[in-house]
């Protein structure tokens, strides 16, 4: 898909969940400004994507993660959500290192050449300009959330493809299930991105599962399926 109708969120002022993925080639994104009622946005992978939409009217949202928007070189103005709970931003933000923040840092990962999806190093914002220049509001929300915001670059390898039916097999519809693999690497049925379950050797949702069966948060859990993540 290149691109959503100019009016698509328009009317939908009671949706309260937004999740995009994987629209590679858009460059442009519809108004969010209908969206009232949001509390929580994921944007993943728009990997042509040059400008993100203003948050004027998003004064609920809680949640905004972005992933996997390598030609953003600014944000808007972060001040009408400030009411925000949590804030992620991992692989390639172009406008943590390029001067939209303050300094420019060319050096870092995340303006270098993408390791995975091959986007071009970024260049330093004009020293002179007049726009692109982050608000008092937006700095403070970075500095807030510091610790999930410019996060690293994705790495060759990181990224579950699409499930196959030979991975989506051993797991036969039972997530956390351990699931072999020919090289005997710890692996997990996992549905990764909201895709079908599927054997995985992505170390992050193994770790997270054993953390939440450790804390007893997160779904109960099974003791058939999940006594090799802690179970009992």
């Amino acid at each position: 898909m290149v691109f959503l109708p100019d009016d698509i969120f328009d009317d939908m002022s009671s949706l309260t969940h937004v999740h995009l993925a994987m629209f590679a080639p858009m460059a442009k994104l519809p108004s969010f400004q209908g969206l009232t009622g949001l509390k929580s946005i994921t944007l993943a992978a728009f990997l042509a994507l040059q400008e993100f939409p203003l948050l004027t009217n998003l004064h609920n949202l809680e949640r905004l993660v972005i992933v996997g928007l390598p030609s953003i070189d600014s944000l808007p103005d972060l001040a009408p959500v400030q009411s925000l709970k949590s804030f992620v931003v991992s692989d390639r933000g172009t406008w943590c290192c390029n001067g939209f923040l303050g300094d420019c840092d060319l050096s870092s990962d995340k303006c270098m050449v993408h390791p995975v999806w091959g986007t071009p190093a970024a260049t330093c914002l004009p020293s002179n300009r007049t726009e692109k220049i982050a608000t008092p509001a937006t700095l403070e929300l970075v500095q807030k959330f510091a610790p999930t915001v410019c996060g690293p670059v994705l790495r060759p390898g990181e990224l579950e493809g699409p499930p196959t039916p030979d991975i989506m097999a051993p797991c036969n519809g039972t997530l956390y299930r351990q699931c072999p693999t020919p090289d005997n690497t710890e692996s997990m049925c996992y549905n990764a991105r909201f895709m079908a379950i599927a054997c995985t050797t992505n170390p992050f949702p193994i770790e997270m599962r054993r953390r939440q069966i450790a804390q007893g948060v997160g779904d109960k859990c099974d003791p058939e399926a999940e006594a090799w993540l802690g179970c009992t």
